[in-house]
């Protein structure tokens, strides 16, 4: 999730223009195909992010064959090769899914998705610094076709970082991921600071 990554976006320096089409979805049976941020080691995906301009670059993102505890709770570990800070930790509790904010001094914990959630209901899912990251379950889709892919149970979260500098509070962040029951985070688009990006998956292979 990439963030679900989940839905966390880092702006990097990117260079190639790449047309971005899904290429190749494999979910080999795996065990976790009820969830919406798959963990069996060894699992992996493709990303592409685009930003105008700059173009597009890919990255890797796999299930790694370890988990780590942060603040008392279990995580999985995932590599992340689009992010500067190196590893990226979720973890599931029940219909909810957290992941750790790395590129934060605090690393704290982000309840980036709960799936229990209704159509219209939000939840404010952490807060970092002046940071308030707020989340709304925006829809349910139970067949979602991307390219040629078709996905099902796909939830569509909106998410807004709020930021309070000088008494003034802003949007610095704001968006919608597409998240596919059994394969997880399959497309995001939003703004960073007012810059449109937008992430989508290009090979999935699930063990």
């Amino acid at each position: 999730m990439k963030y679900l990554l989940l839905p966390v976006i880092c702006l990097l320096l990117f260079t190639s223009c790449k047309k971005s089409v899904i290429e190749s979805i494999q979910q080999n049976n795996s065990k976790d195909s009820l969830t919406y941020q798959p963990k069996v080691p060894g699992s992996k995906w493709t990303y592409r992010r685009t930003l105008p301009v700059i173009g597009s670059t890919d990255y890797k993102f796999e299930r790694l064959s370890y988990d780590t505890t942060i603040g008392s709770a279990l995580y999985s570990v995932f590599s992340n090769t689009g992010d500067s800070y190196g590893n990226q930790y979720i973890r599931q509790d029940g219909a909810k899914y957290y992941s750790i904010l790395v590129a934060s001094t605090y690393k704290p914990p982000i309840l980036v998705l709960d799936t229990a959630k209704n159509v219209g209901e939000s939840w404010v899912g952490g807060i970092n610094g002046n940071d308030t990251y707020t989340f709304t379950m925006k829809q349910k889709i139970a067949s979602y076709t991307l390219d040629q892919f078709t996905f099902r149970n796909v939830l569509v979260i909106h998410q807004d970082r709020t930021t309070v500098a000088n008494g003034t509070t802003t949007t610095t962040l704001s968006g919608d991921t597409y998240y596919a029951q059994g394969i997880g985070q399959v497309y995001s688009e939003g703004t960073v600071s007012g810059i449109p990006v937008t992430i989508k998956v290009i090979t999935v292979d699930l063990k």
